[in-house]
C-alpha cells in the first residue's frame, strides 16, 4: 500500500519541488509515496478525508497569512489521526494549539528527511494503526456490524434509562470487544504498553504512578479500585491512599548481604529482578518517557486523602489494566504467603 502524502503548498515552484524530492526518495529507497498536492485553501479543505497517512503544510496560502492553521484546525475535527510538517517562510504564525505538527522553515528543512521520518513512523504501523484506513477504524467497524448491532434494543434501553452512563457503558463494552480481538501473548509485549503515558486525565487509580514532592521519588498506588471509585457525592472510600515505593536497581543493591554485593551478586539479582523471581519486588520497564524500576512490595506508605495532593503530584503515568492486574495478585500473594513451621519429632 502507497503511503498517502497530502501536500498543502501554494508557491508551485515550492510545490513541485518537494514532488521532485518525492520521486527522488522513491526511487532511491524502494518506497512509494503516493503526494496528493493542493495549491489553495479551498480546494485542500474540500479534498480533505482520512485517507492520508502523512502531511505537508505551507502556512501561507493566501494574502492574509496564516491560512494552514484552518487546514490544521479542519484536520483536528475531522479527528484524522497522521503525523503533520509544517513547512513554511512564516513558522511564527503556525498555531501551537496543534501538538501533534512539527514546524520546520524553508530552506532549513530537508525534504529526504521528513520523507524518511515518515516512512519510519508508517513502518511503525502508528498510523496503520491509528490513522483512517487503519486497524483500529477497522475493528471499530467489525464491531459494531458483528457485535452492537444486535444488540441495539438493549443499548436502546440503557439510553432512555441514563443517557450519560450508557455512554460509558459502552465505550468499555466497545474496549473489551476490541481487546479480545487482539492476540494478548505478553511475550510480545513491548515496554510502551505497560504504560498509558500521559494519563487520559488526573484522577488518581490503582495503578496511577506520582511524584513526591519532598523527595522526587516515584510512587505507585496499590489501593484497591474498588477504594477509589468516585461515588454520588464526590467523594471516594478510602481513607488513605497506600503507596508502593519504586526502587531504583542500586537500591535493590543495598538490601543485599554485603557479601553480595559485588558483580557477581549484582548480575544474578538483576536477572531475578527483570524475571520477577524476587516476591518482594516487581519489575517496572524502561521506556523514553520512564526510567522504570522495581516495585518494592515491602517500601509501603499510606497517607490521608486530604494530604495527599500536598505531598504528591498529579500522576505521571497509568500502568496499564492487563499489567496492574498481575501486580496487584503478586502484590498480594506476597503478604498472604504464609510459611510452614519447621516440625520437629520426639525420638521414636
Amino acid at each position: 500500500m502507497a503511503i498517502k502524502l497530502l501536500l498543502v503548498e501554494d508557491d508551485e515552484g515550492d510545490r513541485q519541488g518537494f514532488v521532485q524530492s518525492v520521486a527522488r526518495f522513491n526511487h532511491e529507497n524502494g518506497v512509494e509515496f503516493e503526494v496528493v498536492p493542493f495549491g489553495t485553501l479551498n480546494e485542500t479543505l474540500n479534498a480533505l478525508d482520512s485517507s492520508f497517512d502523512c502531511a505537508v503544510i505551507d502556512m501561507k496560502l493566501g494574502d492574509a497569512g496564516g491560512e494552514g492553521n484552518e487546514v490544521l484546525k479542519a484536520l483536528s475535527e475531522a479527528n484524522v489521526r497522521m503525523p503533520v510538517v509544517i513547512l513554511t517562510g512564516t513558522p511564527g504564525e503556525a498555531d501551537d494549539r496543534f501538538v501533534h505538527i512539527e514546524v520546520l522553515k524553508k530552506g532549513d528543512a530537508d525534504h529526504i528527511e521528513i520523507l524518511e521520518d515518515f516512512r519510519q513512523v508508517y513502518a511503525s504501523g502508528l498510523t496503520r494503526v491509528m490513522g483512517g484506513r487503519g486497524l483500529v477504524e477497522q475493528s471499530l467497524s467489525q464491531v459494531f456490524r458483528s457485535n452492537l448491532l444486535s444488540q441495539k434494543e438493549a443499548w436502546k434501553r440503557y439510553g432512555q434509562q441514563d443517557p450519560e452512563k450508557s455512554e460509558k457503558a459502552l465505550m468499555r463494552h466497545v474496549m473489551n470487544h476490541l481487546i479480545s480481538m487482539v492476540d494478548m501473548d505478553e511475550e510480545s509485549c513491548v515496554p510502551e504498553e505497560f504504560y498509558i503515558h500521559p494519563p487520559v486525565d488526573n484522577i488518581t487509580r490503582t495503578g496511577s504512578v506520582v511524584q513526591s514532592k519532598q523527595n522526587e521519588d516515584y510512587y505507585a498506588i496499590l489501593t484497591p479500585l474498588c477504594d477509589l471509585t468516585t461515588r454520588a457525592d464526590g467523594e471516594i472510600n478510602a481513607r488513605k491512599f497506600m503507596l508502593c515505593r519504586i526502587a531504583s536497581f542500586d537500591d535493590c543493591v543495598s538490601e543485599l548481604p554485603q557479601s553480595k554485593q559485588n558483580s557477581k551478586g549484582r548480575k544474578a539479582l538483576k536477572e531475578n529482578l527483570e524475571r520477577n523471581n524476587k516476591g518482594s519486588y516487581h519489575f517496572l520497564p524502561k521506556t523514553e518517557f520512564f526510567d522504570g524500576g522495581y516495585l518494592d512490595f515491602e517500601a509501603l506508605t499510606s497517607v490521608p486523602k486530604a494530604g495527599f495532593h500536598e505531598q504528591f503530584n498529579d500522576p505521571f503515568l497509568q500502568i496499564s489494566p492487563a499489567f496492574i492486574k498481575d501486580i496487584i495478585a503478586r502484590f498480594s500473594s506476597h503478604f498472604g504467603r504464609q510459611g510452614q513451621p519447621t516440625l520437629t519429632f520426639g525420638d521414636e
